[in-house]
């Protein structure tokens, strides 16, 4: 007796393969730091600071912006910044957090 054979049909083998290659785009924007993949809200992608997020502020935050996230000891801060010039962030925002239960303080904001 024979074990019966797992079949695919073409539409499940395109569907598949299709999954399989926007989970593998989303890793790469991922290992690229891309803002909208590396922890950052849809509501903080403020890139124009007029108050709101647009659409197309948002899709540049899963697109264009990367992230680069720096500790030290308590402080955190982020740098965003435009793939073609990764060397001259347009947003700095840092936070210190206690370890010792108190409220984190508000972010401060650095325009460079």
């Amino acid at each position: 007796m024979t074990a019966p054979r797992f079949h695919l049909s073409p539409r499940r083998k395109v569907l598949l393969a299709t999954v399989l290659l926007v989970l593998v785009a989303m890793l790469v924007l991922r290992l690229m730091g891309i803002a909208g993949f590396n922890g950052t809200q849809p509501r903080e992608m403020d890139w124009d600071d007029d108050g709101t997020a647009s659409r197309a502020e948002i899709v540049q935050g899963y697109t264009v912006v990367a992230v680069d996230e720096t500790r030290d000891g308590p402080r955190t801060c982020r740098r965003y910044v435009r793939l073609r010039d990764r060397e001259a962030p347009f947003r700095v925002e840092c936070r210190v957090v206690f370890d010792d239960g108190e409220a984190p303080a508000a972010p401060a904001r650095a325009d460079p």
